[in-house]
């Protein structure tokens, strides 16, 4: 009766054991998947992109300008993000690296990663490109970026497709870092502020652009975004980071007019406020905007 009473013990604490374990696995089989988020963030004159992974590591595309790069750090914080596991800059320019002093002080960065443009002669006729160099290039953390480099954060690649190094042009523009987004099947395209003598070598290259959301270079100018190099990326949805009536009268209406020729729908921070790109685990993807 006793070696009975044991075994059936045994044998209800087993079967407890594999439901319990089948439970799990049914649990997190059906769980929900975090989504990626991509936030385009409205920092007036400039350029600021969030990409949240699923797991929620974070990396930060352009800080804004000397200004707004303020709100960009608030920004981060009101969405939950401490730490940054890369800040990106596609190029030297103010409206672009200006909000490094505010997210350096105020969120943890573990690596930072530019173009690795020379600045001597700015540096002489501008201090905040003086103290771009000591607080970045400087840092222990830094890195440059060139065409063919690429990492992942939580299964979301990063590719850099642009410019080679040593650079072929001069121009800053020109030699913006170009990004490909990818996760799943979903492609997202951040071409900084590239202009169409960085375009046309892109193009000639035979590197395949196409993607599904672009972030239109420099802002929607005339001097960014080819009929061809627009052709080769067919994206569903533009989006443009423009300051509101801004004296340089960005967007262009010839660029919006190739966009919508293409079919893109165009969305504008200086119209929609902040654009969330949220991209589910199956690669599908819904856009959010703050009005």
């Amino acid at each position: 009766m006793g070696n009975n009473f044991i075994f059936v013990r045994k044998l209800i604490k087993i079967c407890f054991l594999s439901f319990l374990i089948c439970l799990l696995l049914f649990v997190s089989a059906f769980a929900e998947t975090r989504p990626l988020k991509i936030h385009f963030i409205d920092v007036g004159e400039g350029d600021s992109i969030l990409i949240e992974a699923p797991n929620g590591e974070a990396a930060l595309v352009d800080a804004g300008n000397l200004i707004s790069g303020f709100w960009v750090a608030e920004y981060l914080k009101e969405n939950g993000i401490q730490d940054l596991e890369y800040l990106i800059f596609t190029h030297p320019h103010l409206d672009h690296i200006g909000g490094t002093f505010f997210i350096l002080q105020m969120i943890n960065v573990k690596k930072i990663y530019d173009n690795g443009q020379d600045l001597s002669q700015l540096m002489e006729s501008f201090d905040a490109y003086r103290w771009y160099e000591e607080l970045v290039r400087e840092n222990d953390n830094y890195q440059v970026l060139k065409s063919g480099d690429k990492f992942l954060v939580d299964g979301v690649k990063f590719r850099i497709i642009w410019p080679p190094y040593p650079f072929i042009f001069s121009d800053f523009n020109a030699n913006s870092l170009v990004i490909m987004v990818e996760y799943k099947k979903f492609r997202c395209l951040l071409s900084g502020d590239l202009t169409e003598l960085g375009e046309n070598e892109l193009l000639k290259s035979g590197i395949d652009i196409k993607a599904d959301i672009l972030k239109v270079g420099h802002h929607g100018s005339r001097d960014a975004s080819s009929k061809g190099f627009l052709k080769a990326i067919s994206p569903d949805i533009s989006i443009i980071s423009v300051n509101k009536d801004n004296i340089r009268g960005y967007p262009s209406k010839e660029i919006s007019g190739r966009l919508k020729d293409l079919g893109a729908k165009i969305y504008r921070t200086d119209l929609n406020g902040n654009i969330i790109v949220i991209v589910e685990d199956s690669g599908r993807y819904s856009i959010e905007t703050e009005r």
